[in-house]
C-alpha cells in the first residue's frame, strides 16, 4: 500500500463561547425588536380602522346617500354599472354574452364610506352549468367612470351609453321605439345561417309566436359574419348566400317551421347546396313557385338587412332586436318583449 507523501493536518475549529443572550449579538437583537414594533403597529392600525359599508339592496333609495357624504346616489351607481355591463357585448369573445346572462333586477348596491367607493354586484347564470355567479364592479364615487371589475381581469375598452335594463335585455342608446302593423311588437331575428346554433335558435322564435300570437311580428334578418365568410371562401359567395335567401323567403310562408326543422335535421355545420334546399322546401309543403320567385330577387332585401344590422351595430349571430331599441339573445327575447310591452305579458 503506497504511503502518503505529505501529512494531512486536521482543520482547527474556532468555538466561540456562548454568551448570556444565547449566542445573539446586538444586530440580531435590534432586528427582533424592529419586528415586534411592526407587529404592534399593524395591530393598532387594524383595531382603530373601520370600513363602513352602507347597504342599498335592490336599488333602495329611501336612505339619503348624502348622509354618508356620497356624491352619487345608489340609482346613479347602479345605472353606471348597467352601462359598464352592457359594454361587454362589444368584446369579441364569449364574454360578450355576459350582459344577456345577468339579472340586473337582483342587483345589490353598497357604498363603502371610508374609501368613498361604490360596490355593485349583479348575479348572472353560467350558460353551461346553470350556476349563479356575481358580476362585481367597484366605482370611484368622485368619478363613476373610474372602475374595476372582477371578470377574468377583462374590462371593456370603452363604456357605451347602452344599458342593461332588465334580465338579458340591453337598451340601445339613441334608438327610438317602433311598432309593426296592427300595433304588434316587431321582433327582428338577425342570424348568420352558418353560425353555430343559429338555425336551432329559430325554435325560440316559434315558441315566441306560440306564446304571444298576433301581439308579436317576427321577421328573419340575414346577417353575414365570419362563419358565412368561411363557407364562401370554399364554396363561393353566391352559393353561400342561397341558404340565407331560402330562409328569408320561406319565413313568409305558413310551413316555415317545417322547413326549418328539415334544414336543422340535414344541417351539420357544413355547406348546404341549393338543390338540397329546393328538395327540402318541397318536402316541407312550401309553395316552391312563390319561393323560387322570391329567392331570385331576394339579394336586394338581404343587402338592406346588412345595412340595418350595421345601423344597430349588430355583428353577432343570433341577435334579436325588439321594438327597434332592445337587444337580446334568443333565450331572453321574451324578457325583451315583456319589457317593450308589459300589457301582453300576463
Amino acid at each position: 500500500m503506497p504511503k502518503l507523501s505529505k501529512k494531512i493536518s486536521e482543520p482547527s475549529i474556532l468555538v466561540k463561547p456562548v454568551s448570556k443572550l444565547g449566542g445573539l449579538d446586538n444586530i440580531h437583537l435590534a432586528l427582533m425588536a424592529l419586528v415586534i414594533i411592526l407587529i404592534l403597529l399593524v395591530a393598532v392600525i387594524s383595531y382603530n380602522t373601520k370600513i363602513t359599508i352602507v347597504n342599498y339592496t335592490n336599488q333602495t333609495t329611501s336612505i339619503n346617500a348624502t348622509t354618508f357624504k356620497a356624491i352619487h346616489t345608489p340609482s346613479q351607481a347602479l345605472s353606471q354599472a348597467e352601462r359598464i355591463l352592457a359594454s361587454y357585448s362589444n368584446i369579441n369573445s364569449s364574454i360578450s354574452l355576459l350582459p344577456y346572462l345577468a339579472n340586473v333586477n337582483a342587483a345589490n348596491v353598497f357604498y363603502l364610506q371610508n374609501v368613498r367607493q361604490w360596490y355593485v354586484s349583479i348575479p348572472y347564470t353560467g350558460p353551461q352549468n346553470g350556476k349563479t355567479y356575481l358580476f362585481s364592479i367597484i366605482m370611484n364615487d368622485s368619478n363613476l367612470s373610474r372602475f374595476s371589475t372582477f371578470v377574468q381581469d377583462v374590462n371593456p375598452i370603452a363604456v357605451t351609453n347602452n344599458q342593461v335594463i332588465s334580465r338579458g335585455v340591453v337598451k340601445l342608446y339613441g334608438q327610438t321605439s317602433c311598432t309593426a302593423p296592427g300595433g304588434a311588437v316587431p321582433v327582428y331575428w338577425f342570424l348568420d345561417p352558418y353560425a353555430p346554433g343559429a338555425l336551432q335558435s329559430l325554435k325560440n322564435a316559434t315558441a315566441l309566436e306560440q306564446r304571444f300570437g298576433s301581439n308579436v311580428n317576427v321577421s328573419i334578418k340575414i346577417l353575414s359574419t365570419q362563419y358565412s365568410v368561411g363557407i364562401a371562401n370554399t364554396y363561393g359567395l353566391n352559393n353561400t348566400l342561397q341558404l340565407g335567401k331560402y330562409l328569408y323567403c320561406a319565413s313568409t310562408q305558413r310551413n316555415f317551421t317545417k322547413f326549418v326543422t328539415a334544414v336543422n335535421t340535414t344541417y351539420q355545420d357544413t355547406y348546404i347546396p341549393a338543390y338540397l334546399l329546393q328538395e327540402l322546401a318541397g318536402q316541407s309543403g312550401l309553395n316552391t313557385t312563390v319561393l323560387n320567385a322570391c329567392v331570385a330577387s331576394a339579394q336586394g332585401s338581404i343587402n338592406a338587412q346588412f345595412e340595418q344590422a350595421r345601423h344597430y351595430n349588430i355583428t353577432s349571430s343570433s341577435s334579436v332586436l325588439t321594438s327597434c331599441e332592445y337587444i337580446s339573445i334568443p333565450q331572453t327575447v321574451q324578457d325583451a318583449v315583456c319589457y317593450s310591452d308589459p300589457s301582453i305579458c300576463g
